[in-house]
C-alpha cells in the first residue's frame, strides 16, 4: 500500500505555506494539494524518505522564488475570471433584447439634457444621482446584501477581490461626470454651457454620443461593483460555507 500524507502532515503543509507568507486560505489549499501530490509521488519511489525531506524537495520544484510566482499567477487568474464575468454581463446590453434598454436609457438621458437646456444643469443632476447611488451602495446594499462575517479571521483571495470592487465603486460612479467634462469643456467653450443651441446638428450629435457613453459607464459600474460582487459572494459561499458565521 502506497504511503499517503496524514492529517497531521497536511496541517504541517498549511503551516509551511503560512511560513512562506501565503496568507490567503484559498491559495493555501491549492499549494497544499500541489505539495502533497509531490510528496506522495516521491514516496511511491522511495517510501523510506522522511516527510520533512520530501517537503523540502517538493518546495524546490517551485524554483528560487518559491510560492511568489504561483501566487501572482493565481491572483491574475482569479481577477481575469471575474473581469470576464462582469464584461459578459456588460456585453449583454449590446445584444438583443437588452440593447433596447440601452437605447431607451440613452434617449431618456438625451431628452433630459435637451429639456434642461444646459450641460451644467445636467452635470449637477447626475452628480446628485451619483451621490445617492453611493449612499445606497455603501450604507445599505453592500452591508445588508454582500457583507458577512468570517470565522477565525481567515483571509481569502476571493474576498480581497470583492473588497477591491467595493472600494472602486466610487471611481466608476463618477466616470460619467468626467465624460461630461470632456465634452463640455473641450468641445464647447465654458461660457456657452448655458447658451448652446440644441437645434445645431453638431450639438445634437455630441449630446447623443455623450448620453450613450454615460449610459455605457453606468452599466459598466453596475456590472463591475454590483453584479460581479454578488457572483463572488455566491461562489465563496458555495466553496467555503464552513468559514461563514
Amino acid at each position: 500500500m502506497n504511503r499517503a500524507v496524514t492529517t497531521e502532515e497536511t496541517q504541517r503543509l498549511f503551516d509551511f505555506c503560512r511560513a512562506q507568507n501565503v496568507e490567503h486560505y484559498d491559495l493555501q489549499i491549492e499549494l497544499v494539494d500541489h505539495l502533497a501530490s509531490s510528496i506522495e509521488e516521491q514516496w511511491e519511489k522511495w517510501p523510506e524518505l522522511s516527510f520533512e525531506y520530501t517537503l523540502t524537495q517538493a518546495f524546490k520544484n517551485f524554483g528560487k522564488k518559491g510560492f511568489t510566482e504561483i501566487c501572482k499567477v493565481k491572483k491574475k487568474e482569479l481577477n481575469k475570471k471575474y473581469t470576464h464575468l462582469h464584461m459578459q454581463f456588460f456585453y449583454r446590453f449590446f445584444r438583443w433584447p437588452q440593447i433596447l434598454l440601452t437605447f431607451i436609457l440613452t434617449y431618456l438621458l438625451f431628452e433630459i439634457i435637451v429639456l434642461t437646456g444646459s450641460f451644467r444643469t445636467t452635470y449637477f443632476i447626475y452628480f446628485a444621482i451619483a451621490l445617492s447611488a453611493l449612499a445606497f451602495f455603501y450604507l445599505y446594499w453592500f452591508p445588508r446584501k454582500i457583507k458577512f462575517e468570517l470565522k477565525d479571521n481567515a483571509k481569502f483571495l476571493m474576498l480581497e477581490l470583492l473588497k477591491q470592487r467595493y472600494q472602486h465603486f466610487v471611481l466608476f460612479a463618477f466616470l460619467p461626470l468626467n465624460i461630461l467634462n470632456v465634452f463640455t469643456m473641450d468641445i464647447f467653450p465654458k461660457e456657452k454651457w448655458t447658451t448652446l443651441s440644441f437645434q445645431d446638428l453638431k450639438v445634437q450629435l455630441t449630446v447623443v454620443l455623450m448620453a450613450f457613453l454615460m449610459v455605457c459607464f453606468a452599466i459598466l459600474t453596475y456590472s463591475f461593483s454590483v453584479y460581479a460582487t454578488k457572483k463572488i459572494k455566491e461562489h465563496f459561499l458555495a466553496q467555503y460555507p464552513e468559514f461563514v458565521k
